[in-house]
């Protein structure tokens, strides 16, 4: 009888992996983009300030770094910028807002600025201000911007975005190889917890 329930529960995990496996197709739910994946499991969220569906898009990526949260990290892109460079300077103040470990504050005060009260955020001046606004004396702020590790840090960011062809935002890579495709959701009835349970299945393929 012992036996007999051993192997039950096998076959039942066997096929509730099957079964999660098949839920998932390449270039429908998520896209190959390199050979090879990262030695540690990686979840890359890169986004911009700038971006509004970034801004809708921040309760899923909050799950994915609540469940994964040695896995998880957000990498801004300078690309998208409403004028001149702020969008490398929006970077820039990423990185402060890392190093000073104020994340939790400036990610969702930068984009209620720029969407929820639509007080685009458009030079250095403003950008500062919010940081001031979340306790950073404009002093350290400043120190912060023009320091070494923060422009190699900001330089790295947009190193990796390009070396991974991210063009648009948001963007999800797993492991330096597979892009989480969104639009292959498009009938889900739980969008978040479907590409939750996709980045977790593809955290686990080889």
């Amino acid at each position: 009888m012992k036996n007999w329930l051993l192997g039950l529960a096998s076959a039942l995990l066997l096929v509730t992996g099957m079964v999660q496996a098949q839920e998932f197709e390449e270039g429908t739910h998520y896209e190959v983009i390199s050979d090879a994946a990262t030695s540690d499991a990686q979840i890359l969220e890169f986004f911009s300030f700038y971006c509004v569906h970034c801004y809708r898009f921040e309760p899923i990526a909050e799950r994915l770094k609540k469940e994964h949260p040695d896995a998880f990290e957000k990498m801004h892109v300078s690309f998208l910028s409403p004028k001149d460079d702020v969008g490398e300077t929006m970077t820039k103040a990423f990185v402060v807002a890392q190093k000073l470990g104020i994340e939790e504050k400036i990610i969702p005060a930068i984009f209620d600025y720029n969407f929820a009260q639509r007080n685009m955020l458009t030079s250095e001046d403003d950008i500062r201000n919010v940081f001031i606004l979340n306790g950073v004396s404009g002093e350290e702020f400043d120190k912060a911007m023009s320091s070494f590790a923060v422009r190699a840090a900001a330089s790295k960011m947009d190193r990796t975005a390009a070396d991974m062809e991210v063009r648009a935002t948001p963007t999800f890579i797993v492991n330096g190889k597979y892009k989480m495709l969104p639009q292959g959701f498009r009938d889900s009835d739980d969008f978040a917890a479907d590409f939750s349970k996709l980045a977790s299945y593809l955290l686990d393929k080889s």
